[in-house]
């Protein structure tokens, strides 16, 4: 028997995710999907710079290509 993560799904208002970018939240989005990458951030093999300029945009071209 395998165990799945649950993931819990919210719906953000466009003035919530601005106000958490606001905060200092290091947060993009992703497929439609909004991301917070504060605590993984860190650990990108590129290093945090590789990803900062997509902080608050639409990463899914860039993460898909």
């Amino acid at each position: 028997m395998t165990t799945q993560a649950m993931t819990r799904e919210i719906l953000l208002s466009r003035r919530e995710i601005e106000g958490m970018i606001a905060e200092d939240k290091s947060i993009i989005t992703l497929d439609g999907k909004v991301i917070k990458l504060d605590c993984w951030i860190k650990f990108h093999p590129g290093g945090a710079l590789a990803i900062k300029h997509m902080i608050g945009k639409d990463a899914t071209d860039e993460v898909n290509a």
